[in-house]
């Protein structure tokens, strides 16, 4: 719900500035990286196939998603790894992940299983040790 209400928030921003370009960034290796753990969770979980289709589709959202939010607020989205400086920017990364069905929360917590996973033979390589 939270991320609702942000997302609902930003776009409003966006609108209001609909007379005037409006510069935001997105953090699309972090989208992508989030929209990755998903998908090693479902391969996990038996769902191989299903994920296979669903990896050939995700450009094509993730394009569809950032053009509809670039025409509907007159944005130009610049990646946010590009950006050098700005003012009054907005970060989009948190609508574009919402708008894709991902959740920072959940990210984090994948992120965190498969590096222990990972490293469960190699304590000194996790980044979480004392």
């Amino acid at each position: 719900m939270t991320a609702l209400v942000m997302a609902a928030t930003t776009l409003v921003f966006l609108f209001k500035n609909q007379n005037s370009t409006v510069i935001a960034t997105a953090d699309i290796q972090a989208v992508m990286d989030a929209q990755k753990l998903v998908w090693v969770k479902r391969m996990k979980a038996g769902e191989g196939t299903q994920v296979l289709n669903d990896s050939r589709d995700f450009q094509r959202k993730l394009e569809q998603v950032l053009a509809r939010l670039a025409q509907d607020g007159n944005v130009v989205i610049l990646d946010k790894n590009a950006f050098v400086a700005g003012v009054d920017v907005t970060d989009l990364t948190k609508v574009i992940m919402n708008e894709l069905n991902l959740s920072a929360s959940e990210t984090l917590r994948l992120r965190q299983s498969l590096e222990n996973e990972l490293f469960s033979d190699f304590p000194t390589m996790r980044k979480d040790r004392p």
